[in-house]
């Protein structure tokens, strides 16, 4: 890894970001990019990011087996054998004893759709623990990483030295149905019969922001409560989604523009560019580049896709085995964070470390404690651990 070192500080985030365990409103140093009114479509797009990271040997893929890492895998996988260029390397990282991390079948069943050869897989037992020898070098190198489970990709990184790494990265964020105005845009193409409520919403999306609220309000909170949290830090947080959604433009293709420039997006790049850089490789996300995500949205254009297995049809068909690009169940990989010393940790912390005026310190303590704590927590964990321990 570099030598270069950051000082511990999460210096992503803001007080109630780091609190919270989200990166909230728009990056304003970026500009909100508009798709680009050209011929290529969206599987251009995704393969001419491919090509640049096969064009950088050894393009190592992280393949964890679900629907994104494996259209990742398979497309590079093809691309490569049409431009003649050296085959991805597929990198898995397997856990012992944890079942909610379980992805054998389906990896191997792309595996040998994909025609993958050189396929790594990586035993982990305590190397991803929040507080454990490999996140304290990450924390003294970059300081406290957002989002805290960007180190998952850390032992894949290391394989890609002198190459680029590629991520599933975006995949759930630009290939989901469910957006904001979806019902009502899906009214206004005729795809939708009307209903009287359509009326309320229609005025939300036309009339003034306060109107827009408004009829927001009505809806389910935007984030599940985060009882860590003091009440008035809670009340800025679900205050600063709802003025997210109360931004959002009516149109699909322009809200994906729109949360193309999110911080949630910006920093997750910026966490994941300087964890590959510290192992020596690039990194690329094809979900997650402006060139995929822009094409996509005009390719779309109003409407998002009605699902998320649509959405995979359109564009991976011809890759992919047929149970992935509809499968609906997901891996889970919270529990290899939870090692020995982030326990230990845990059960001797004395509440110091964090910001009492935004955290409610016994509560974040007894969350702390309990078999699953919330994963929004992990970057306050660390950051506390760092200010009152130190990465040694």
């Amino acid at each position: 890894m570099s030598t270069a070192v950051r000082p511990w500080r999460p210096w992503q985030l803001s007080g109630l970001e780091l609190a919270s365990g989200y990166a909230l409103g728009l990056d304003v140093t970026q500009r909100i990019p508009r798709a680009r009114l050209t011929g290529t479509t969206a599987r251009q797009a995704f393969e001419e990011v491919l090509l640049e990271a096969l064009a950088q040997p050894p393009c190592v893929v992280s393949f964890s087996g679900g629907r994104d890492s494996s259209a990742v895998l398979a497309v590079a996988a093809s691309v490569a054998r049409r431009e003649g260029l050296p085959a991805p390397i597929a990198v898995s990282l397997r856990f012992a004893g944890v079942a909610t991390a379980e992805e054998s079948r389906w990896q191997e069943m792309v595996i040998a759709q994909a025609g993958i050869s050189d396929w790594e897989r990586v035993e982990v037992t305590t190397e991803l623990d929040l507080l454990g020898p490999l996140a304290r070098d990450l924390v003294r190198r970059h300081g406290v990483l957002w989002p805290a489970n960007t180190m998952f990709h850390a032992p894949i990184a290391a394989l890609a030295r002198g190459g680029t790494l590629v991520t599933g990265f975006g995949g759930d964020e630009f290939m989901s149905s469910g957006w904001t105005w979806d019902r009502l845009n899906r009214v206004l193409s005729r795809q939708a019969r009307p209903r009287r409520a359509d009326l309320v919403e229609l005025a939300g999306a036309l009339g003034p922001r306060r109107l827009r609220r408004k009829v927001l309000a009505r809806r389910p909170e935007p984030s599940a409560p985060s009882p860590w949290l003091q009440p008035h830090a809670e009340q800025a947080l679900q205050r600063s989604w709802e003025d997210m959604r109360v931004g959002e433009p009516v149109r699909y293709d322009e809200a994906v523009q729109y949360w193309g420039a999110s911080r949630y997006i910006t920093k997750t790049l910026e966490s994941l560019e300087l964890l590959a850089g510290g192992f020596g490789a690039s990194i690329k996300h094809p979900f997650a580049d402006v060139r995929f995500f822009t094409a996509a949205a005009r390719e779309r254009g109003r409407n998002c896709p009605r699902s998320r297995a649509e959405a995979m049809v359109a564009l991976f068909a011809d890759v992919l085995p047929e149970p992935t690009l509809v499968r609906v169940s997901k891996a889970s990989f919270n529990a290899p964070f939870l090692g020995p010393e982030t326990r230990e940790f845990a059960a001797q912390w004395d509440g110091s470390g964090v910001d009492p005026s935004l955290v409610n310190v016994r509560a974040l303590m007894k969350m702390w404690r309990s078999p699953d704590p919330d994963a929004r927590s992990y970057p306050v964990f660390q950051a506390a651990w760092a200010a009152t321990v130190g990465p040694q």
